[in-house]
C-alpha cells in the first residue's frame, strides 16, 4: 500500500466545513480518555459493574465522533482497531500505577463501545456533525 492508497483511505468528510474543528475536538476527546486512564482519580464508588458502563461508553462516543469525520468504510476499520488497541494499552498501562488497576472487564466494555458505535454508523447515524452544520447554515 503506498501513500497515495493511504490518503483516500483516510480522505475526510469535505462536506463538513468545520472539519478542522471537529478534528481538533476528536484529539482532545482521545487526549482525554488517555488522561482520565492514566492518572489517579478520587474513589467513586460504584455499584455492580457501572462503572463498564462509562467504559462503552465513552469509547462508543469517541468512534461515533471519528467514524463522522472519515466516511470511508477502510479508515473506520482501522480506526476501531486503533481504539480497541488504544484501550488494551490503556489497561495494561494502568498495572503499573500503585493507584489503577489492569481489568480485563474494562478491556471489554471498550471494545463492546467501539463496536457498538460502528454499527451505528452502519446504520447511518453517522451524519450528526453535517445535520448540524447544514442547520446552522440556514440560519
Amino acid at each position: 500500500m503506498n501513500t497515495g492508497s493511504i490518503l483516500l483511505i483516510f480522505s475526510p468528510d469535505w462536506r463538513l466545513r468545520y472539519f478542522r474543528l471537529w478534528l481538533t475536538i476528536g484529539f482532545v476527546l482521545v487526549a482525554g480518555i488517555n488522561f482520565w486512564s492514566l492518572t489517579s482519580t478520587a474513589w467513586i464508588p460504584m455499584p455492580g459493574h457501572t462503572d463498564k458502563l462509562y467504559h462503552a461508553g465513552s469509547y462508543c462516543l469517541l468512534m461515533l465522533w471519528w467514524l463522522q469525520l472519515f466516511p470511508v468504510r477502510a479508515a473506520r476499520i482501522i480506526l476501531a482497531v486503533l481504539f480497541i488497541v488504544m484501550g488494551i494499552g490503556l489497561e495494561v498501562l494502568q498495572s503499573f500505577h500503585p493507584l489503577r488497576y489492569m481489568d480485563y472487564k474494562d478491556m471489554a466494555a471498550n471494545t463492546t463501545g467501539v463496536l457498538i458505535a460502528l454499527y451505528i454508523g452502519w446504520l447511518r447515524m453517522d451524519q450528526l456533525l453535517l445535520k448540524f452544520e447544514r442547520r446552522i447554515g440556514k440560519k
